[in-house]
């Protein structure tokens, strides 16, 4: 009997141990664990997938499109017309893109810009004398968008002289976001980078005086307004240089002064250059109009009658004056005619 119980009490103690065994098991199984003995019934550990993180603007980054880069637009570098008016016309666009240059509709000439970017064009034809406004637009032939130049280039062409010699050709680029005018060519031939120069006065939309000019390259120019400094540029490698005024021009008669200064920094070039403001008056047909320094037929006309070609409206009403369209000088005054 003895014997008998403790079997009997035995299996009872083995059937316990077992039961916690069972119960041990599956709680691991229910918790995914994968300890010793679990064979195949454990389960995989979860995979982590990564959540895309919005940007400030609200949509998820792993969604955005990356968006193509606006081309360059074209622009003019180089012209140069000779006197029997051959030309050589140059400038930057995208590398590969097809770079066309007109003269107001008709096209002139079409280059494909080279791996830096760099196109040159020559004319097949001289050009004719006269005034014209060129344009360049360039066209990529990847996504076939065309984009076209911020600026363009003012041509004065006089005819050449019996000899055929001489600088016969005046060409401006004429930016159309309130940056100083440039001057690529002037019709005597002279090289702007030789002596201190102030080359052309514009004002932007604030008032501020948009000044352009030459001296030596690498030279510091300091400007002055009356005994204040207004900047310090540098001229860069073909000795041309720019600045804006910080602040509106006064109004009424200034002086300009400019410095170029040699490497120990004293004064090697001095020149003052008194004029006022042109944006002061506003012009209109019908009026007269002073020249101020700075100047230029083409700049008066834009201003009157909404069209720098219409300068010969001004030539043409004022013989007394102006001998040569392309030189005026402070002090004229000028008859605008109302048509």
């Amino acid at each position: 009997m003895g014997s008998g119980g403790s079997v009997r009490y035995g299996i009872v103690i083995g059937s316990a141990a077992a039961v916690l065994v069972l119960v041990a098991a599956a709680g691991l199984a229910l918790r995914g664990g994968s300890g010793p003995g679990t064979g195949t019934d454990a389960r995989p550990p979860a995979i982590a997938h990564p959540q895309a993180t919005p940007d400030r603007g609200g949509q998820p980054q792993a969604d955005r499109v990356p968006q193509p880069q606006a081309p360059r637009p074209p622009s003019f570098d180089v012209l140069k017309v000779g006197p029997s008016g051959t030309a050589v016309i140059a400038g930057r666009a995208e590398p590969g893109d097809t770079v066309t240059v007109r003269d107001a509709g008709r096209i002139i000439g079409e280059v494909t810009a080279d791996r830096r970017g760099e196109w040159v064009l020559i004319p097949d034809r001289p050009l004719d004398p006269g005034d014209r406004l060129l344009s360049v637009e360039a066209s990529s032939r990847e996504s076939g968008t065309t984009a076209k130049s911020e600026e363009t280039v003012a041509l004065s062409i006089r005819p050449a002289a019996s000899e055929g010699k001489g600088e016969t050709a005046l060409a401006v680029v004429l930016p159309a976001d309130g940056r100083a005018a440039k001057v690529l060519q002037r019709p005597d031939g002279t090289s702007p980078a030789s002596a201190l120069s102030m080359e052309s006065v514009e004002y932007d939309a604030k008032g501020r005086a948009v000044l352009s000019g030459a001296a030596a390259p690498g030279a510091t120019v300091q400007i002055y307004l009356g005994n204040e400094r207004l900047a310090t540029v540098t001229a860069d490698a073909a000795g041309k240089w720019s600045a804006t005024s910080p602040r509106a021009m006064p109004a009424g008669r200034v002086e300009l002064r400019l410095d170029q200064l040699a490497p120990d920094g004293r004064v090697a070039q001095r020149m003052a250059v008194p004029f006022g403001r042109a944006g002061e008056v506003e012009l209109a047909p019908g009026q007269d109009y002073t020249v101020q320094r700075g100047n230029s037929l083409w700049q008066i006309a834009r201003r009157a009658y909404g069209s720098g070609m219409r300068y010969v409206i001004i030539y043409a009403a004022n013989p007394d004056q102006i001998r040569d369209p392309q030189r005026i000088y402070p002090g004229q005054i000028f008859k605008l005619p109302k048509s």
